[in-house]
């Protein structure tokens, strides 16, 4: 069986709408990124300046993550135009096609993306003892 890239192209397209209809309305209630001064200018009660710190804090966090995905989305996109869609980023072997199918957007191979997790949970691992 192999990848049938206008399916891919139109999940991939499908989820790029979703994603940019999800930003546009995280970006409309809050443009900017809010801090905790401009956050209690509104209501002076300090449970509800704090609901509401938590709120946009947690709306600016849901507008990282969709903006990150947007980007795989938009560069799986870009892979099908130059021809190197299902192929790893790193080592250039095929991906396989479950994992395609399970995540359209995937721009490594199992082993490479494990590689690459393992890397950052270390990295911030790392961090974390810094802190300490």
């Amino acid at each position: 069986m192999t990848i049938d890239l206008s399916l891919m192209r139109q999940r991939l397209e499908a989820k790029q709408a979703e994603l940019q209809k999800n930003i546009s309305g995280l970006t409309e209630a809050h443009p900017e990124p809010v801090g905790a001064i401009e956050a209690s200018e509104g209501p002076q009660d300090t449970e509800e300046v704090a609901v509401d710190f938590l709120e946009t804090q947690q709306e600016q966090s849901l507008l990282v993550n969709e903006q990150a995905l947007l980007t795989e989305v938009q560069s799986a996109l870009e892979r099908i135009e130059n021809g190197t869609y299902g192929k790893c980023i790193d080592c250039g072997q095929p991906i396989p096609e479950k994992r395609l199918e399970a995540i359209p957007w995937a721009a490594r191979c199992v082993k490479d993306e494990e590689r690459l997790e393992e890397r950052n949970l270390s990295i911030t691992e790392t961090y974390d003892e810094e802190l300490d």
